[in-house]
């Protein structure tokens, strides 16, 4: 298990994933439907919570609450259970704006404890990918640098895991160096 990771990891793609898909989201979702999100492979947390802090914004900028549920697994279950408490090293501050620390987290000695807003909108679970059931009716799916340590053969499978999981519309974020292979039909570019 690898679990390197951090907040807003690759600034340029969450800035596109924001500005691009989010705000897309919110401006498609109807006020009664529950937007859904699956960070598969999420490790200890980070990218979770930057998602969920991005579709906050967005909302506050659009002015319209909408109820998000983001489903964060991994295989590692001490991962899980660091990234359900949301309490970070100090060390985070390279990656967080100031405005993001002060807005989103609270600051204890030397840690910063993701506020409460954000972590309710989170459900972190162990989850194997490939042996328990997909989440369904998906907005958006982030598997980020974690298909790059699979052989293609399950790669393939993974993306035909995605492919059903999510609702027609749905958007899969990838990471840099990733890429959808023969999946280019089902999983049309929006931004490379």
């Amino acid at each position: 298990l690898i679990g390197v990771t951090s907040f807003f990891r690759d600034p340029e793609y969450f800035d596109v994933l924001k500005d691009t898909v989010i705000r897309q989201i919110l401006q498609d979702a109807p006020k009664e439907k529950q937007i859904r999100v699956w960070v598969a492979g999420c490790s200890t947390g980070e990218e979770a919570y930057s998602i969920a802090i991005l579709f906050n914004e967005v909302m506050e900028t659009l002015k319209r609450k909408r109820d998000i549920k983001i489903f964060a697994t991994d295989l590692d279950s001490e991962a899980i259970s660091t990234a359900g408490k949301g309490v970070y090293g100090d060390n985070i501050a390279d990656a967080v704006s100031t405005a993001r620390l002060s807005r989103y987290f609270t600051r204890r000695n030397n840690t910063y404890t993701v506020n409460r807003d954000i972590r309710k909108m989170i459900v972190f679970s162990p989850h194997n990918v490939f042996q328990d059931p997909p989440f369904g009716r998906l907005d958006l799916i982030s598997c980020r640098n974690m298909l790059i340590y699979f052989q293609p053969v399950l790669q393939n499978d993974l993306f035909a895991i995605f492919h059903t999981s999510l609702k027609d519309g749905g958007y899969l974020f990838l990471g840099k160096s990733e890429a959808i292979g023969a999946y280019t039909e089902a999983f049309p570019v929006v931004d490379a």
